[in-house]
């Protein structure tokens, strides 16, 4: 009997996928892929593409062993119990751990970039009680709040894009192709696994989506687009303020933002930015928070996953304070490590899943 009784069209899965591809990663990307590549990070990034839409290709391989199971059970049912329950639990924590390093990100930027006086609690507090009255209607209600906000989220985007071509000074990502191989490739790798690999929240989504025969057609379609509105953003931040502030500012396309001047009359527009960047890093933080809570009550075999909501959600509040003494050290320390959290949860167990499902299969273990 399934947990989850909502649905998802096809379309709002969509939008909620490129709100978790773009999400928290339209303000940081450029400073994520200039800080290995300098110059060359946009030639990265559109490497990257193919192969984050073949990881992409990869998880929808998994899921479609059965579709009608998260990761959570199809975890059990193909590995077993000891090593299909310890990737469940490794999955969760990882579910877990990054819905609370969202909601820092939210509180570290607004209080460091628009409210500078307020404390940091009481901004986190607010989008808790945001994310728990989102998760409380239920996820066919996500959705449709998906739907309504996405026109907005992207008018916004797409102004600031355009208001920011007549700045461009292509010199500025001059010598090209200067990077060394080693750093080129682990470049790419956080190009692929840093956007494309977070998808992988969408492994307890996807049971639930109302399928078609074009759905996977129109996933790549959407992600592609999205991954060329993030790496517009990269390569605006690097022709716009180079590569060395596009590196050393961590927050390179609110920044941009405000470097918006037309004929000093449109301008100081880096509240869209801001307004675009929370409206998808909720959406985000919102589909991870839904992952753990109903993860955890498929693994302990609950009737239903509501009454987790609040624990959790002062569980989430609580860890977002734990998990870095200050906003330098996650933007220094954890980017190297979270981007094998990716690989592990985008790739390798997916593709460990496939390979001993085929196994097990052939074996006749597995109908």
């Amino acid at each position: 009997m399934s947990l989850e009784k909502d649905r998802l069209s096809t379309s709002q899965m969509i939008i909620l996928g490129l709100f978790t591809l773009i999400g928290d990663m339209a303000l940081i990307y450029p400073s994520i892929m200039s800080a290995g590549a300098h110059e060359d990070g946009w030639i990265a990034a559109l490497i990257s593409i193919p192969l984050g839409l073949a990881t992409v290709k990869l998880m929808l391989s998994a899921a479609n062993i059965d579709s009608n199971k998260t990761i959570i059970e199809l975890s059990l049912q193909i590995l077993g119990k000891w090593v299909g329950g310890a990737v469940a639990l490794s999955y969760l924590f990882f579910f877990l751990i990054a819905a609370s390093t969202y909601v820092r990100e939210i509180e570290d930027f607004m209080c460091t970039q628009i409210y500078e006086g307020t404390p940091s609690g009481v901004i986190g507090f607010m989008a808790i009680v945001l994310l728990v009255y989102g998760l409380r209607l239920g996820l066919e209600t996500l959705g449709r709040a998906a739907q309504i906000f996405f026109p907005l989220f992207a008018v916004f985007l797409i102004c600031l894009l355009v208001l920011l071509f007549p700045d461009v000074r292509l010199e500025r990502i001059y010598p090209m192709l200067n990077t060394p191989f080693p750093d080129m490739l682990h470049t790419i790798m956080y190009g692929v696994f840093y956007p494309f690999g977070e998808l992988c929240v969408f492994f307890m989504v996807y049971p639930y989506v109302q399928k078609q025969s074009n759905t996977s057609r129109d996933i790549f379609i959407a992600l592609f687009i999205g991954a060329l509105a993030l790496n517009l953003i990269l390569f605006l931040s690097l022709t716009v303020l180079g590569a060395y502030f596009s590196e050393h500012n961590f927050y390179a396309a609110y920044i941009l933002a405000q470097r918006i001047n037309i004929a000093n009359f449109l301008q100081r527009l880096e509240a869209l930015m801001a307004t675009a960047w929370i409206i998808s890093t909720y959406f985000k933080t919102a589909l991870y928070f839904y992952a753990f809570v109903l993860g955890t009550a498929q693994l302990l075999k609950l009737k239903t996953y509501r009454p987790l909501i609040f624990p959790v959600a002062f569980l989430i509040y609580g860890l977002s304070h734990l998990i870095a003494k200050d906003m330098i050290f996650y933007i220094k320390e954890v980017p190297a490590y979270w981007v094998d959290w990716n690989f592990t949860y985008a790739f390798v167990f997916p593709l460990l899943m496939i390979i001993v499902y085929h196994i097990r299969k052939r074996a006749g273990q597995i109908m």
